[in-house]
């Protein structure tokens, strides 16, 4: 289904859920796929695609999803919280949101594994190239670690691996904002954001 993009990311979330602070170093940390908030409600998965509609396939099973990951550049596994009725997926900036249904009644909610798939994201400038797609398996499944099951493409890299000089800008201006809160960098961004970053490699 054609899932709303903005800034380089969709988000998976439950009514009402909040985002995951992130600093540099938890970008660091993190799988370069998918975020997740810690109450399970919220993930933001990072797309080559900087704004406008994504292809992406939701395939929901009874039981755990069977696993190829040939053909996709990264694959990384995770568990979220939502109610039968289903999820929000989308743009949150602009609040455009589709509704992905799950197999459970009405308000009964459960924990998920979601594994999700992506391929051409590094390729998105590239009009010969295929465009960017998507898959997300889920189904029920006890809250386990996250998974990461294969980190090929050089956009999750680059998340992973930003360069010295951002890198040193960022905990510069983290720094710089807790001085002058008084409290530790959580909420809003205190420099130009990684995503435009690596929009800017890509058109290189």
């Amino acid at each position: 289904m054609p899932v709303p993009v903005s800034h380089h990311q969709y988000v998976l979330l439950d009514t009402d859920a909040e985002a995951p602070f992130e600093d540099i170093d938890a970008r660091r940390a993190g799988s370069g796929l998918v975020s997740v908030n810690t109450e399970g409600t919220y993930a933001g998965v990072k797309t080559g695609t900087p704004h406008g509609e994504l292809d992406v396939t939701f395939d929901v099973h009874p039981a755990q999803a069977p696993a190829a990951f040939g053909d996709w550049d990264e694959v990384v596994e995770v568990s979220l919280y939502f109610s039968g009725t289903g999820l929000l997926a989308g743009d949150p900036v602009s609040d455009n949101y589709v509704t992905v249904p799950l197999l459970r009644a009405e308000g009964d909610y459960q924990w998920w594994r979601f594994r999700i798939h992506a391929r051409g994201r590094d390729t998105v400038h590239d009009p010969t190239a295929p465009p960017e797609q998507h898959l997300v398996q889920v189904w029920p499944a006890p809250r386990a670690p996250e998974i990461r099951h294969k980190l090929t493409d050089q956009t999750g890299h680059r998340r992973r691996n930003p360069d010295p000089d951002y890198y040193a800008r960022v905990k510069a201006a983290e720094a710089a904002a807790s001085l002058a809160e008084g409290t530790t960098y959580a909420s809003q961004p205190v420099t130009p954001p990684l995503e435009a970053k690596l929009e800017e490699d890509q058109q290189q």
